[in-house]
């Protein structure tokens, strides 16, 4: 039988626990009576199973010697119907009868045969039947040569018993008595057989009366586990497992075993097994005696026994309750004493503090923890005021969530930056103070949280106050045991912050004098550019430009006016190219522009010659207008392992290209794959 588990007792215990009554008093007269009442019936079953044990084996040994008695009494029967064929094959030896007419005549004078038998017949030594009675007509030609009991009678010259079988004529099941027939010179002249018909009443008739008790019987089957003698006569004849699978003392017994043994039945039902082999045949003597039959004396006297139990442990428990209520009598005036204090109708100096006994210790250290109590409670008062005062003017949102995702504190910042009242959000879940949508933002980072990670994570409020961006950081609060109980939420706001990051995001990436992007920029965007081409193998194209004769325009001019043709230069690129296409200053009079996902080189050459023609128009400058022109080299790139760099220095040398063909124009490059 498996242990309970863990769990089991547990609740076990707490059912018990709610099923006591609350007073101590009862509790204790339950305790008393529980105890008497379990170490009476302890002892009195513990004794009724030794005696059980004992009563078994005697029972078992009882049983086993009336089968052996029964056992002698079938050896008995069976010698009785043999010695019944020795005299009458005797008296047929004696006789002259020998022609089929006489040996009939015979045989119906043979009065004796059909008390003892079925059946009857002389069989010659070719095991033809010569004569024979029976309640049924002669068979005519009847032959029995072959048969094993008519060959090993012939064999062994000696009276043969069958296995059982079913009778040729009758159809009846039948046990075959055999006696040889001797002649003057002992020889075997005939064999005079005999058959049994063992569904007969009288056959083995008083085996019934050695039973087990009412329930109990026996039967008998051969070692093949073939059935002789079942109080069911449907049986006889029927292998023993016919109806279903036989129990483990049966196929023991059949095994060879001789004994008793317990074991249940192929029904289920506990038992006492005995097995005991008849001598003469070999047979299997069997009786199965109920448990419940066996031992119902035993358990009428085990009733009787915890019946007494129960009414001696309710006088035990009836005592109890008088002595424990003397006993707690001063528990009682305790009690009652702290009661009133506890409503303030009574100081704790009421207290019995002057007894020398257990209560009185009890007393005085109720009145010790009262006291430090009553100073801890003053000190928690302050520190909670202090904390509350420091919590709520600090610039920061701190609240506390419990596993129900409700909000357990909440300090007063809370309130000033989002409007909602700290007092009436308490114990209330994030859900009905936030909202379903700003619940949904917030409910993955909390899980994560209650899973045991801090969690970082932004989100914007964007109210009448404008667009303002928050930071919230959730610790998880872990306890002793190691689950987290909750959850520490710390917001603060970081909008100034997040705008300061992105202006000098911008900053870095963007060229201070013409406003468009930078180098920086521009290697990483070059970077993410080839990658995406290769994955999406759709081509991109890098453009390398610079102003022709750009040195000669500060020479004569002077550098505030390049500084304007620079910025007018790249206004127009960045007008001449697709919002998705990246316009970057490397330095000087250099630019470059990231064309990405371009159909191939007539497009890049349409790109390149609508640059020209913007460049061509006059930039206006403070001294007049001013012809313009770029030279532009463009590298087409598809696939393959080239580098930004390599990318860039082919752009560079298409740009040389095109101002070794006399400048103000366009020349294109192939990357290879």
């Amino acid at each position: 039988m498996p242990l309970p588990s863990a769990a089991y007792v547990t609740n076990w215990r707490k059912q018990l626990r709610r099923r006591l009554p609350a007073s101590l008093k009862a509790r204790m007269s339950v305790v008393v009576f529980l105890l008497v009442l379990g170490a009476v019936a302890s002892l009195a079953l513990a004794t009724l199973a030794v005696a059980e044990r004992g009563m078994r084996d005697v029972m078992g040994r009882q049983q086993y010697v009336s089968l052996a008695s029964a056992a002698v009494f079938i050896d008995e029967e069976l010698d009785a119907k043999r010695n019944v064929l020795r005299a009458i094959a005797d008296s047929l030896a004696a006789g002259g009868a020998h022609d089929g007419a006489s040996l009939q005549r015979f045989l119906a004078a043979q009065t004796v045969l059909s008390k003892e038998f079925y059946s009857a017949g002389v069989v010659d030594i070719d095991g033809i039947v010569l004569a024979s009675v029976s309640p049924f007509k002669p068979q005519a030609g009847l032959n029995v040569k072959g048969r094993p009991y008519f060959e090993r009678t012939l064999a062994t010259r000696r009276s043969v018993i069958s296995s059982p079988l079913n009778g040729s004529i009758s159809g009846m099941p039948i046990v075959v008595v055999t006696q040889p027939v001797f002649d003057a010179r002992g020889g075997v002249r005939y064999v005079l057989a005999a058959s049994v018909n063992l569904r007969q009443p009288d056959f083995l008739g008083r085996l019934g009366a050695l039973k087990p008790g009412t329930g109990g019987y026996l039967y008998i089957m051969t070692s093949e586990g073939v059935i002789v003698e079942h109080p069911d006569k449907s049986r006889i004849m029927q292998h023993i497992e016919a109806h279903g699978p036989i129990s483990v003392p049966t196929r023991r017994a059949m095994q060879g075993y001789e004994g008793w043994l317990t074991g249940t039945t192929t029904q289920g039902v506990d038992a006492l097994f005995a097995y005991h082999r008849i001598a003469s045949t070999g047979w299997i003597l069997a009786s199965v005696y109920p448990m419940s039959e066996a031992f119902a004396p035993l358990h009428a006297i085990r009733s009787k026994i915890l019946l007494a139990a129960v009414l001696l442990a309710a006088l035990a428990g009836l005592a109890g309750w008088r002595v424990v209520l003397r006993l707690l009598r001063p528990l009682e005036r305790l009690r009652r004493q702290v009661h009133q204090i506890r409503r303030q109708r009574l100081g704790i100096e009421a207290l019995q503090i002057e007894r020398r006994d257990e209560i009185g210790d009890l007393s005085r250290d109720f009145y010790s923890l009262v006291a430090e109590r009553e100073i801890a409670e003053a000190q928690t008062r302050d520190s909670e005021r202090r904390l509350k005062l420091l919590t709520d003017h600090v610039p920061v949102v701190i609240v506390y969530i419990d596993r129900e995702h409700r909000y357990q504190f909440i300090n007063a910042t809370f309130e000033r930056w989002f409007g909602v009242s700290a007092r009436e959000s308490l114990m209330h879940s994030m859900r009905e103070v936030l909202g379903d949508e700003a619940y949904q933002l917030r409910e993955q980072h909390l899980l994560r949280a209650f899973a045991g990670e801090e969690v970082d994570y932004e989100f914007t409020v964007d109210n009448e106050a404008g667009e303002r961006t928050f930071h919230t950081s959730y610790v998880p609060d872990v306890g002793e045991s190691g689950a987290v109980e909750g959850v520490y939420g710390l917001i603060h706001e970081i909008t100034k912050t997040k705008a300061m990051h992105t202006a000098l995001q911008f900053a870095a990436a963007t060229d201070t004098l013409t406003g468009i992007a930078n180098r920086r920029r521009f290697d990483e965007q070059l970077a993410q550019s080839m990658q995406r081409t290769r994955a999406a193998r759709a081509p991109m194209a890098l453009a390398y430009l610079d102003i022709d004769r750009f040195k000669a325009i500060n020479d004569s001019l002077g550098h505030k006016a390049g500084d304007e043709v620079l910025k007018e230069f790249a206004s127009r690129l960045v007008r001449s190219v697709r919002a998705s296409d990246l316009v970057a200053r490397l330095a000087g009079d250099e630019f470059v522009i990231i064309l990405q996902g371009v159909n191939g080189a007539a497009e890049v050459g349409q790109v390149g010659a609508k640059i020209l023609d913007a460049i061509r128009q006059p930039f206006e400058l403070a001294s007049g207008p001013l012809p313009v022109t770029t030279s532009i080299g463009i590298a087409i790139f598809r696939e393959g392992a080239l580098t930004p760099a390599q990318l860039l220095d082919l752009a560079d040398q298409a740009l040389y290209a095109a101002k070794g063909q006399g400048r103000d124009g366009v020349a294109l490059l192939e990357a290879a794959p």
